[in-house]
């Protein structure tokens, strides 16, 4: 399974991703608009660690790039690829 199906999967059972169209999609600030909380966020990290066995450092965490679906996409992607 591709990172994002199981990224798009993760928050589509958290309510989904709102948006018309995939770049729309890929564009969202999921936690501006509060698709998950604290606890969710940790929910995440963990899943996506133990999924794609990746670890996220604290400057990932902070980064514009992890503000958005695309961005985490690719912040999982490039995680992947060194691991």
């Amino acid at each position: 399974m591709k990172t994002q199906d199981i990224v798009f999967k993760f928050f589509d059972e958290k309510g989904g991703i709102p948006g018309n169209g995939l770049q729309e999609k890929l564009r969202c600030h999921y936690l501006d608009i509060k698709i998950i909380d604290s606890m969710g966020i940790i929910e995440m990290i963990s899943l996506f660690e133990d999924k794609f066995k990746i670890r996220f450092e604290a400057e990932h965490l902070q980064s514009n790039e992890f503000q958005t679906i695309g961005g985490l996409i690719e912040l999982v992607d490039r995680l992947r690829a060194i691991s």
